[in-house]
């Protein structure tokens, strides 16, 4: 099997790692995508949740700025116009104590790092659905539909149940391994490692080391 040269596939999956994120604010990731889909059901009624929270929030807001004025007493506060209720303006009766010198100041979060809201159910079934429709696409444009693993892997797991067996094995590992330390290959490797995130460069190095070591133990085994 040929392969394209790594001075093209190195920048397409630059480019299209940096580009899901300033599209989407997600990280670019397999494993959480499938994660939601064991657990469908809980999925769907968080979606119809956040569905009726968006279309509710006009209400939600005007309900909080009714018991805060309850609370702490009418808010002087402009009007909000058309678009919203309007406040009773008045004076504020609640002082705020002054923030003590000796308390340690809060640093301001990272904008560049906060995620975007998760995506709906179908958002995702979207996703992975075009991932297989890719990669057939892609085994139909070389050729190679129906050509297995490779000679490689044929010689060490042949080509009948006992491959079937091996590949469903190694699909266990690598799920337990994904759940373990909260990532895939692509979500820490691709885009936590091109993000600087600590815990995704520890992980991409493990992950790694490992993969070398098994590589050699399969080889000393041959």
């Amino acid at each position: 099997m040929t392969y394209l040269p790594f001075w093209i596939v190195g920048p397409a999956l630059a480019a299209i790692t940096v580009g899901y994120w300033i599209a989407l604010r997600r990280p670019l990731g397999v494993s959480g995508v499938l994660a939601r889909f064991s657990r469908v059901r809980e999925e769907a009624e968080f979606d119809r949740g956040a569905a009726v929270l968006q279309a509710e929030q006009a209400a939600l807001e005007a309900a909080m700025t009714a018991m805060t004025a309850e609370a702490f007493g009418p808010l002087d506060l402009p009007a909000t116009g058309t678009d919203g209720p309007a406040v009773a303006s008045g004076p504020i009766h609640t002082e705020w104590p002054a923030p003590s010198p000796e308390a340690p100041a809060v640093p301001a979060p990272k904008q560049g790092r906060i995620c975007a809201p998760t995506p709906r159910l179908a958002v995702h079934a979207t996703f992975l659905g075009s991932l297989a429709v890719g990669g057939l696409l892609a085994a139909l444009v070389r050729g190679s539909l129906g050509a297995g693993m490779g000679p490689a892997f044929a010689a060490r797991f042949g080509t009948g149940p006992g491959a079937v067996a091996a590949l469903a094995a190694g699909g266990v590992l690598v799920g337990f391994g994904t759940a373990l330390c909260g990532g895939c290959s692509s979500g820490h490797g691709l885009t936590g490692c091109g993000r600087l995130m600590p815990g995704s460069l520890v992980a991409t190095l493990v992950f790694c080391a490992s993969a070398v070591a098994a590589s050699l133990l399969l080889g000393r085994l041959a």
